[in-house]
């Protein structure tokens, strides 16, 4: 019995490190208007959109995402940094259209968040046996040393990118998190991925 349960808690140790390594942000929908590929935007405001309660998340995506926009050769500024936020995190077009005028932008990129979903994941005890006796200590070791489940959390936002002067889009992506070790990570992942398909379809300019 000793060695069946050691052989049960290795496993469990060993898939809860599977787990943990799959952790990432990863693109799962895009879409780009070919006609605007190879034509790179210059100067971007970045507008982040939550609720009240999440202001300092929204300023701090801003302005993650700004640095890292920046540090990609281009310029950008964040709507905090542009407009004054008023106090229902609500702004109008016509704010918008003149800060834009004010910093020259020439395009706006828009991120929210799309949902987060918990997702229950079974993990039954290992089922590599030989022979008879193999299936034996198999069958009593699923039997008396029973899977173990797990949760695992995903967060989807959605990001756009519009030309400031026709308003139409020019790329839109939406991304997902899994178990994210903190918000400040999962903020630094989602812009590093998106940065990179920006970059992939010539809408940025290089370095």
């Amino acid at each position: 019995m000793r060695q069946i349960t050691i052989r049960w808690f290795v496993y469990a140790v060993l898939s809860g490190v599977f787990i943990i390594a799959c952790a990432g942000t990863k693109l799962t929908h895009t879409w780009v208007d070919k006609s605007r590929r190879g034509k790179p935007v210059s100067d971007i405001m970045v507008i982040g959109v939550t609720y009240k309660e999440k202001e300092k998340v929204r300023r701090s995506f801003e302005d993650r995402f700004v640095a890292q926009l920046r540090a990609a050769g281009v310029e950008a500024i964040s709507s905090g940094d542009a407009i004054s936020i008023p106090s229902n995190l609500m702004l109008e077009k016509d704010e918008i259209l003149r800060a834009v005028n004010k910093f020259n932008n020439d395009a706006v990129i828009i991120t929210h968040v799309v949902g987060k979903e918990e997702k229950e994941v079974y993990t039954p005890p290992s089922r590599r046996y030989r022979g008879f006796y193999g299936h034996y200590g198999r069958a009593y070791s699923y039997t008396h040393s029973p899977g173990y489940s797990s949760t695992n959390t995903f967060f989807r936002l959605a990001t756009n990118l519009y030309d400031v002067k026709t308003e139409k889009l020019i790329w839109s992506g939406k991304s997902e998190t899994l178990n994210p070790d903190s918000t400040k990570q999962m903020i630094d992942d989602v812009i590093k991925v998106v940065i990179k398909d920006l970059q992939k379809n010539n809408l940025l300019p290089q370095k």
